[in-house]
């Protein structure tokens, strides 16, 4: 299946599913995005006339929030506008040529888009659905994208021609094609939507406390000099424990305990087993820890914490959680390098006929793969390849055999161009599926040239449409601007 490279494809390739730049026809009406707090100030009134449309002020914040730009931002919101404004006349430039995108046009740039994330139409639908997006809304937004560019690639086409001798003057000043200011497209995606997961969490609920003890005592009634020499004794103990002395010798050589020989161990217990003044003076101390000096009726005491056991806990619930955002990805034009290359550029072109059956949001994937069985069947039951196309495939080229003509490498969808490279001249292969649907694929032929002088030519071609593409869009959006009324009502001084 032959590709048609546009600027609209290639704009698909690199955005993600939903986050498809569409007209102001379609809300997104659940992002809540940066702005959102400056809502209530844009929730009336009129922001833009243009001709007999109106841009309110509630859509323009809603395209904001999508673009995530702050109500504050002057200059963003009236590029915003402006844009919004542009939609509009383009859209009316399109009305008075009596342009319209057909369903099966439609169809076949959704499942481009489904291909491109790795989807199905099905899957493509459900993940928007995930997103709280309508779907018939963002049809239509698809629809009305397809439409503005149409109606812009219709431009250029007529207002732009690149000539021979244009282009044999480029490749004179850069004899590879290749513009000056190329750069590899680096494809930023978006953060996938958050996955519902369960989590089982888990809580200690201790029961039991182990203890060591060191205890220096104080005999009742002794006068304030004995109580302060013990103190210091005790602090002297902890200042020990904290410079790495182990807990067992400190206890054996300050503790006047009767454990002290054991290192102060008292073992383990049920905490209500522990006196009261031990379970709260530990309570905040991790295992392993040592309480600070800390005083009784019967003198000074220093605790440690060897363990506690009890009882754990689990519970499951289900979370939201957000993946991680994909790596950047850096997608370069496998023709720079041919062109780039000294010496020949040698490609085998494949001369290909095939029979497609698309699947749609309304033709599932697998209806459109049943259907292609059925087109295989009456082929291996006698049909010749080019009778089955003009009768079933649902491809452009089906009136005249399914004959696509001369494909080189890279013209094709990916799926597609490595199913036909296995084959034989010939030989037709099994069902095979692209982003287009299924496909019954033949090739006739094969032919190997040198193609680096048409691969520069197709570049500098490229190039130079593109240096005139920006001014000769400006102009024109200038002359549509200049006939239509339009009432800026965010900027008074440029209304028209």
């Amino acid at each position: 299946m032959r590709k048609q490279v546009t600027l609209r494809q290639f704009a698909l390739k690199a955005l993600p599913l939903v986050l498809l730049a569409l007209p102001m026809t379609f809300v997104q009406a659940q992002n809540q995005g940066v702005g959102a707090t400056q809502q209530g100030q844009f929730a009336d009134g009129i922001a833009a006339i243009v001709g007999s449309e109106v841009i309110t002020m509630r859509q323009l914040q809603e395209r904001m929030n999508a673009n995530r730009i702050s109500g504050d931002d002057s200059r963003g919101r009236e590029q915003i506008l402006q844009g919004m404004v542009d939609e509009l006349l383009v859209e009316d430039e399109a009305q008075r040529l009596g342009l319209r995108i057909s369903d099966g046009r439609l169809n076949q740039v959704v499942s481009e888009i489904a291909a491109n994330n790795n989807m199905t139409p099905e899957q493509l639908r459900e993940a928007a659905n995930q997103y709280g997006i309508n779907w018939e809304s963002y049809l239509e937004g698809i629809r009305q994208q397809v439409l503005l560019d149409e109606v812009r690639s219709q431009v250029l086409r007529s207002r732009i021609k690149v000539t021979d001798a244009d282009i044999d003057a480029y490749i004179k000043q850069n004899p590879t094609g290749v513009s000056p200011t190329y750069q590899p497209q680096l494809i930023q995606p978006e953060a996938p939507p958050p996955e519902k997961r369960i989590v089982v969490e888990q809580s200690f609920e201790p029961m039991a406390i182990a203890l060591q003890h060191i205890h220096v005592r104080v005999p009742d009634g002794a006068p304030d000099s004995v109580v302060e020499e013990a103190r210091a004794r005790a602090n002297e103990a902890l200042r020990k424990i904290r410079g790495g002395a182990s807990f067992e010798s400190i206890a054996a050589e300050y503790s006047d305990g009767p454990q002290a020989a054991e290192g102060g161990n008292l073992g383990i217990r049920m905490f209500e087993d522990w006196a009261k003044l031990f379970v709260d003076q530990t309570r905040n101390v991790r295992d392993g820890g040592v309480t600070g000096v800390f005083s009784a009726a019967n003198g000074f005491h220093i605790l440690k914490v060897v363990e506690r056991r009890g009882i754990i806990h689990e519970r499951q619930r289900e979370v939201m959680v957000q993946p991680p955002r994909p790596a950047p990805v850096i997608v370069h034009d496998p023709r720079v390098a041919a062109a780039r290359q000294e010496g020949p550029v040698e490609v085998t072109d494949s001369h290909i006929r095939h029979i497609l059956i698309r699947y749609t949001p309304v033709v599932t994937d697998e209806m459109a793969h049943e259907r292609i069985l059925e087109v295989q069947r009456a082929i291996q039951g006698g049909m010749s390849f080019s009778d089955a196309a003009e009768k079933f495939s649902q491809d452009s080229s089906a009136p005249i055999g399914g004959d696509i003509g001369w494909v080189t490498p890279g013209q094709a969808d990916p799926a597609f161009e490595a199913a036909a490279s296995t084959l034989q001249i010939g030989q037709i292969s099994e069902p095979v599926r692209s982003s287009f649907g299924w496909h019954l694929i033949e090739v006739m032929d094969r032919r190997t040239e040198d193609k680096q002088a048409d691969i520069r030519k197709s570049l500098a071609n490229e190039a130079i449409f593109e240096e005139r593409a920006a001014a000769v869009l400006d102009d024109w959006l200038e002359q549509l601007r200049g006939r239509t009324f339009i009432d800026n009502r965010l900027d008074k001084t440029r209304n028209r």
